[in-house]
C-alpha cells in the first residue's frame, strides 16, 4: 500500500546491518522490483518511457560501528546497486529526516524546500511526501503503541513510519533470513543476538558452548534471551576507552552528508570519499532507525505497572477486593508508578484482549486471580495466547509442586530423574498447575527456600488472587522492580525506579468546605506544575472537611502516566535539544517545588482554615 500512495522515489528504507534491517530491505527490494515491474510494462504499453530509481535507504555514521557490520554495508550497497545516503557521524536521527523532507523532490530538480532557509526557495515547490521503512518489532524498546502505519510524531518533520515487520518475533527473522539464504553481518554466526557497538554488545551468554565458542544466533532457544549480550550504561562507562578507527566507501553512488550546527546540508563533491570513524553514540542495530539518538528513552526512569484483577467474584459483589490498594501502596513505596487498574471476569477472551490492550502501554504488567487448579482458573493459559506461546509442562513447577504439596519429601523428588515417573506421581490438579506458557520462568526474589517463586512471562508477572498470598508476593516483586540493578530485565525492563528518590509528601486538613477553597487550589496549581495535588473532601466529620495532599514530581511532566507518554516527553524534549537528564528531578528539587508550593498554597488560604500541616498523605 506504501508504494502505491507515495511511489518508489518516495520510500526510503533504514539500513544499519542489524538482522531486523535486513529483514526490511530485502522486504523492500522485492516489493519495489514488482511495482517498477509493473511501472515498466505499463509504460510499454503506451509506447512511453519511464524513469526506474534503484532502492533508497539511509544510514547514519556510528563511530563506534562493528568493521563486520560496515563489511555488510558496503558489500550489499555493491551488490544490489543501492542509492544509500550515509550520514556523518554527529548528525542526529532528527537533523538527518528533516534534510531528507525538505530535499524530496521530483526527479531532476535539487535545492531547499520552502520550508527551508534558501532565500529561493519560496520559487520551489513543496517537496514530495516521504514514507520511511523501518525494523521496529512490537517487542523492542521504542516501538510504543506503533502501528503497521504510523505517522511521524508531532516534533519530528513530517513522514510515514512503515513497520512491516512489527508483529514478526525473534524466530520468523531468523527463518525469513536462512529460508532465503540471505546475506547478513558474520557476527550473528559468532554468538551475537542483538547488535549495538562495539562497547555495548558481546555475544549472547545464552549461547555460549563448554568451550569459549558461541552457537550462531538462529540458534537460540528462549527469544527473551535476545537483548542478553547487551551491556547495560553503568558498565559500558566503567570500560576504558580505546581508539578505533575505520575507512569505509559504501559505492560510488552512495553520498555522505554532513550537517552543520545550523542544520545546513553539504554533499561532498567526491561522492565516493570514505569516512573516518572514531568512538562516539550508541546506535541500536537490532531496533529500528526510530530507536536512534532523538528518540531514546532517558535513564533511569520510574517503570509503569498496569495491574489486571481477575474474578467473578469481585464484579459480582460476592467479596470486596483487597489486592488493588495493597499493590497501590507497595510499588508506590517503591518508585515504580501504577499507571492502570482493570478488575475483569474469569473470561479466557476478555483477559487475552486486555494484555495485548496493556502491554503495549505499560513496562510491566501484574495480574491477580486465576491460577489455581479448578475449570475457573484460566489466567495462565489466558497469557499464553496473548503471548502467542505454547502451554507445556514446565518441570521446575512441577518438581516444586509435588515437593509443596503432597508428602514426598524434596530427596524423594529429587532423586526421580526420569520426567514421566515425576509426572505419574503428580494429581491432575497439579499437572494443569504445572503447565505454563512456554517462555515461562520462576523467579525467586527471597532468600528463602520455602518461599513460592514469583511466574514470570516476558513482561507479565501472574500472582495468585488470595489476597493473603497476592499481599507476601506483591511486596517482594515491588521491591525487585524497585531496585537499580544493571542488567535489564527479559529484554526490556530495566528495575531502575530505585535510581529516583521519592519527593516528601504534605496533607493539609482544613475545616472549609472543598468548594471555598477551588480559587486558592487553583491558583497554586497553576502555579506550581512540578507537584502534584490532590483535594478530597471528607464526609461526617464535625471539625474536618477537607484534605489536600501535595507531592514533588518524580519528572517534567506527571508522576503516574504510562510509558508512552512518558516516551512522547522524552522525545520533545530530545527533539528541542534539551539535555535527557533535565526530565528527571533530584531529591533536592523536588524537596524546593514542594517547600515552594506549600508555601504558596498556605498564603492563599484563610489561616483560620488550616487545622494542621503533617507529613505524609494519609486520608484518614
Amino acid at each position: 500500500m506504501a508504494y502505491r500512495l507515495y511511489g518508489p522515489f518516495n520510500m526510503v528504507g533504514s539500513y544499519n546491518g542489524g538482522k531486523d534491517a535486513v529483514v526490511i530491505f530485502h522486504l523492500m527490494r522485492a516489493v519495489h522490483a514488482h511495482y517498477c515491474h509493473d511501472l515498466q510494462q505499463k509504460a510499454e504499453g503506451l509506447e512511453t518511457s519511464v524513469m526506474i530509481p534503484r532502492p533508497r535507504v539511509i544510514y547514519f555514521n556510528n563511530e563506534d560501528e562493528f568493521p563486520e557490520v560496515l563489511d555488510l554495508l558496503q558489500e550489499t550497497v555493491q551488490l544490489y546497486d543501492l542509492d544509500m545516503l550515509a550520514f556523518k557521524e554527529g548528525v542526529s536521527f532528527g537533523e538527518g529526516l528533516k534534510y531528507l523532507v525538505e530535499r524530496n523532490f521530483a526527479p531532476g530538480k535539487n535545492g531547499l524546500s520552502h520550508y527551508g532557509k534558501n532565500s529561493e526557495s519560496t520559487h520551489l515547490p513543496p517537496p514530495h511526501p516521504l514514507a520511511f521503512i523501518l525494523g521496529t518489532r512490537s517487542n523492542d524498546p521504542n516501538a510504543g503503541s506503533q502501528n503497521i502505519y504510523a505517522p511521524s510524531s508531532h516534533y519530528m518533520p513530517p513522514f510515514l513510519r512503515v513497520n512491516p515487520i512489527l508483529n514478526w518475533n525473534y524466530g520468523q527473522v531468523w527463518h525469513f533470513l536462512r529460508t532465503f539464504e540471505l546475506p547478513y553481518c558474520k557476527l550473528y554466526d559468532d554468538g551475537y543476538t542483538s547488535l549495538g557497538t562495539v562497547k555495548d554488545t558481546m555475544p549472547c551468554p545464552a549461547l555460549k558452548k563448554d568451550n569459549d565458542e558461541y552457537w550462531p544466533a538462529y540458534m537460540l532457544s528462549d527469544w527473551d534471551q535476545e537483548r542478553a549480550g547487551r551491556i547495560s550504561k553503568k558498565k559500558k562507562q566503567q570500560q576504558p576507552k580505546e581508539s578505533v578507527e575505520q575507512t569505509v566507501t559504501m559505492s560510488q553512488t552512495s553520498s555522505t552528508v554532513s550537517l552543520s550546527t545550523e542544520q545546513e546540508a553539504t554533499v561532498p563533491k567526491n561522492a565516493s570519499s570514505a569516512h573516518t570513524r572514531t568512538m562516539s553514540s550508541e546506535l541500536d542495530k537490532d531496533e529500528s532507525m526510530a530507536g536512534s539518538s532523538g528518540e531514546n528513552l532517558p535513564s533511569p526512569r520510574p517503570l509503569s505497572v498496569a495491574l489486571i484483577v481477575i474474578g467473578d467474584e469481585l464484579l459480582k459483589g460476592m467479596t470486596p477486593d483487597s489486592n488493588i490498594i495493597c499493590a497501590a501502596r507497595a510499588l508506590r513505596a517503591n518508585n515504580v508508578a501504577l499507571a492502570r487498574v482493570s478488575i475483569i471476569s474469569d473470561d479466557s477472551q476478555e483477559i487475552v484482549e486486555e494484555i495485548q490492550r496493556v502491554t503495549k502501554e505499560v513496562d510491566v504488567v501484574i495480574t491477580s486471580g486465576g491460577v489455581g487448579p479448578t475449570h475457573d482458573d484460566v489466567t495462565i493459559k489466558s497469557v499464553a495466547e496473548a503471548l502467542g506461546l505454547d502451554m507445556e509442562i514446565h518441570y521446575e513447577m512441577a518438581s516444586l509442586l509435588l515437593k509443596k504439596m503432597s508428602n514426598s519429601t524434596e530427596e524423594t523428588v529429587q532423586s526421580t530423574p526420569d520426567k514421566d515417573e515425576l509426572l505419574r506421581r503428580m494429581s491432575v490438579g497439579q499437572l494443569k498447575m504445572a503447565t505454563l506458557p512456554s517462555k515461562a520462568e520462576l523467579k525467586y526474589l527471597t532468600d528463602n527456600p520455602d518461599e513460592w517463586p514469583v511466574l514470570n512471562c516476558g513482561k507479565i508477572f501472574i500472582l495468585p488472587g488470595v489476597p493473603k498470598f497476592f499481599e507476601q508476593k506483591i511486596q517482594v516483586l515491588s521491591s525487585f522492580l524497585g531496585e537499580p540493578e544493571e542488567e535489564e530485565l527479559d529484554g526490556n525492563i530495566s528495575p531502575s525506579s530505585s535510581h529516583l528518590a521519592r519527593s516528601d509528601t504534605y496533607r493539609i486538613v482544613l475545616a472549609t468546605e472543598e468548594d471555598m477553597i477551588v480559587n486558592a487550589l487553583n491558583e497554586t496549581v497553576a502555579a506550581h506544575p512540578h507537584v502534584t495535588f490532590g483535594s478530597y473532601p471528607i464526609v461526617d466529620e464535625p471539625e474536618h472537611k477537607t484534605i489536600i495532599t501535595l507531592e514533588g514530581r518524580f519528572y517534567n511532566g506527571g508522576y503516574t502516566r504510562s510509558s508512552s507518554r512518558l516516551l512522547d516527553r522524552a522525545r520533545v524534549n530530545s527533539g528541542d535539544d534539551t539535555d535527557n537528564n533535565a526530565l528527571f528531578f533530584t531529591k533536592q528539587e523536588m524537596d524546593e517545588h514542594l517547600a515552594n508550593a506549600l508555601e504558596g498554597l498556605k498564603s492563599r488560604l484563610p489561616e483560620e482554615s488550616i487545622i494542621c500541616i503533617e507529613e505524609g498523605d494519609d486520608l484518614k
